[in-house]
């Protein structure tokens, strides 16, 4: 069997890569024996093969299917090169992984993964360019968190539902308006921030930390002003946060959950029931806002997100306290800053963004 050109794989992935970020998609799905896939605006296609074009960073762009073994030693080689000894052959990857070809540059997050056919490889495509809150339509109630000096905010929703970039937006507010420390603990690195008013770090579990709680704990001595915590998926990391917002930083975090009924019920969850009590008063006297978002397609194809805005209140807070999260949604009114998903929804129809 023929030895394989590794940098030639690189190369082939790396235009398949580049020629979904110049078209704005969101995704590119590379599998064994199979045509790469691209998603934009939440649709799949197939990545179309193009013959020579001027305008192009490369000559021909190859979309024919990549074999298991070009796949595996793409992952040994660019993705995991702690596997080149005893090789990738099992379960999966995280790994962020970078494309830089004339003038354009980029950073994808990655997952590899065995399946039935061989190897699937998922890239994330991370823009370099931060979107203004406006730009994201993100409501004045939600942009003025950034404000805040201390408390914990919330983003939750779907994956690929929009929370990062919205967090992100807030954050970029933050960095071009006031003299802040921010430390961001994430897995990996999505948006890279220039640094403009603000001291940022940012540091990627994995790499520069073993975890989020080990990155948290850490933060906690740097001297932060604002902390992004990428995820909370396990309740050290949760109470740790907790914490943190506590002690007069301000936090910014995500989970996965649909509403924000949801989100404080998952919070809760990951916690034995003799300490639930105990999390729902930490989460009740902390939290300042806690936003679920859910994209929408727009007439025109592309996508639009709509927010469900809980802020804290001492009407909020006490139905947090004693339970009674499901009464939530009866308080959440427009005029408070708040509101339910059918309000968002409804206000998107209202102004012709949605059918």
């Amino acid at each position: 069997m023929a030895s394989i050109d590794i940098s030639a794989v690189r190369k082939r992935i790396d235009a398949l890569l580049t020629e979904a970020y110049n078209e704005d998609g969101s995704d590119v799905h590379i599998c064994s024996g199979v045509p790469p896939i691209l998603r934009k605006d939440g649709i799949l296609f197939e990545i179309k093969a193009r013959p020579a074009n001027a305008l192009s960073p490369f000559a021909v762009l190859q979309t024919e299917p990549f074999t298991t073994e070009e796949l595996k030693l793409f992952v040994e080689a660019y993705l995991a090169p702690s596997l080149r000894e005893e090789g990738f052959t099992t379960g999966s990857i995280d790994a962020s992984y970078s494309v830089s070809i004339k003038q354009t540059e980029f950073f994808t997050r990655v997952n590899a993964f065995y399946d039935s056919r061989g190897i699937s490889i998922a890239f994330r495509l991370l823009k370099k360019y931060i979107p203004a809150m406006t730009k994201l339509r993100i409501p004045m109630s939600v942009q003025k968190l950034r404000y805040l000096d201390h408390g914990l905010v919330v983003l939750t929703g779907a994956t690929g539902a929009g929370k990062t970039t919205t967090i992100a937006s807030l954050l970029e507010a933050i960095n071009q308006e006031r003299p802040a420390h921010i430390v961001t603990i994430e897995n990996p690195i999505e948006y890279r921030f220039d640094m403009k008013k603000a001291l940022i770090s940012q540091r990627e579990v994995g790499r520069d930390c073993g975890s989020f709680l080990e990155g948290l704990r850490d933060v906690l001595r740097q001297d932060p002003d604002v902390i992004l915590v990428g995820e909370m998926r396990d309740a050290e990391t949760i109470e740790t946060a907790l914490a943190a917002a506590e002690t007069g930083h301000l936090v910014f975090s995500t989970l996965h959950s649909g509403t924000v009924v949801e989100a404080i019920d998952r919070f809760v969850q990951y916690f034995p029931g003799d300490r639930q009590k105990e999390i729902r008063n930490e989460l009740a006297n902390c939290f300042e806002g806690i936003i679920a978002q859910k994209l929408f397609r727009t007439a025109g194809g592309s996508r639009i997100a709509a927010f469900e805005i809980l802020l804290g209140t001492d009407t909020t807070r006490n139905l947090i306290r004693t339970s009674n999260g499901f009464k939530l949604k009866d308080y959440m009114f427009p005029n408070s800053g708040m509101q339910t998903f059918e309000d968002a929804v409804q206000g998107l129809r209202n102004k012709h963004l949605i059918q």
